[in-house]
């Protein structure tokens, strides 16, 4: 197991990596300063050469942690030998605000003012992405919307823990594609807002604020699944007949299933159990199930031979949408788009 903490400069990696258990911690400037003492003195070609030898090396360790960087402002640093380094990769993402602000407060760092720092994260956060799914990598966004930054980082210590006990979403996609029934045509299908109009967890009184960054990453998916369990012993909840639970089916896709179908979902297992049942409907569900793995299966079936058909209704369906053969975006009830798409790539997608 080896993991990379990417983030801006000042994101905090170096504060994360000094509490960081269960795992040999590297310091990635420091190494590279054994390696050229005078790193900071070499062009771009040799620097990235440099970089190419200490990822290198590090390929005969195992099980450890380093920060790493993937650009710095318009320049990228990011190697191929670091794409093939590490198994996971997590990315530190701070509220450009914070980070501009400890950037004004570092002399050190207070040249990176000169760049868009929104930009810069959102452009490092979907390289990264764009990477890991072309490469089957674990990519996870550690965020926190609200405050836009961890005053108390033990959840990012947890998370952390539970990789090196095994948490994957690429392995969890593995998984669910052994599973689901070989069939020249396999459809996709997103559960809440998708395959019934509700939302069953928001039918439960269930709000959260963990998805406002629009992320939809496993690091997203984990913290919901422990926030809403967390929230359902609260309300001592107990299960209800699925008669009473007020489902609408979304009849815009019925006709459009083809093929073996399977939902995918991160809604409440309770409801979309007796749902799945209901309609003898394979259920793939939990706290591993998040975008990136919608995108593996997607990716993984067709690979096995399968034409997708897809469905969803938002940022949380986006890259399984973009990655299937063919795909359906739900609007909402007003016609309209999910506003977590605002800005995305829409083509090819049908509307419904």
């Amino acid at each position: 197991m080896r993991i990379g903490l990417y983030g801006l400069p000042t994101a905090g990696k170096s504060y994360i990596l000094s509490a960081v258990r269960n795992l040999e911690v590297l310091s990635g400037s420091s190494r590279l300063k054994e390696l050229a003492p005078n790193f900071h003195d070499l062009t771009d070609a040799q620097k990235e050469a440099v970089r190419q030898e200490l990822a290198l090396q590090l390929r005969q360790k195992d099980r450890f942690i380093m920060d790493g960087h993937y650009s710095f402002g318009d320049t990228v640093v990011f190697t191929a030998a670091d794409g093939q380094l590490y198994d996971t990769f997590l990315y530190l993402y701070v509220d450009p605000k914070i980070i501009s602000e400890r950037m004004s407060d570092s002399i050190r760092n207070n040249k990176y003012l000169q760049y868009d720092i929104e930009q810069w994260q959102k452009f490092e956060v979907e390289s990264l992405r764009a990477y890991c799914h072309e490469n089957n990598k674990d990519f996870y966004i550690i965020d926190n919307p609200g405050k836009g930054f961890f005053p108390d980082i033990s959840i990012i210590l947890e998370f952390i823990d539970s990789i090196v006990a095994g948490y994957s979403c690429v392995n969890f996609a593995k998984e669910i594609t052994a599973e689901i029934v070989k069939a020249d045509v396999v459809s996709l299908i997103d559960g809440d807002k998708t395959f019934i109009k509700e939302d069953t967890s928001a039918l439960l009184g269930y709000k959260t604020h963990l998805f406002d960054g629009n992320f939809y990453s496993g690091f997203q998916a984990w913290r919901h699944n422990r926030e809403l369990s967390d929230y359902l012993r609260f309300i001592d909840y107990s299960i209800q007949p699925i008669e009473t639970m007020n489902i609408t089916l979304n009849e815009n896709i019925q006709d459009k299933i083809n093929g073996n179908p399977v939902i995918l979902t991160t809604g409440h297992y309770g409801s979309w159990k007796q749902i799945a049942d209901k309609y003898n409907i394979p259920l793939f569900y939990g706290h591993k199930m998040c975008s990136d793995t919608k995108y593996f299966i997607a990716k993984f079936l067709q690979e096995r031979g399968s034409k997708v058909i897809a469905f969803g209704d938002s940022m949380n369906d986006y890259f399984m949408l973009k990655q299937a053969d063919v795909s359906y975006l739900v609007l909402k009830k007003d016609g309209s788009v999910s506003s977590s798409l605002s800005g995305r790539d829409l083509e090819g997608l049908v509307l419904v």
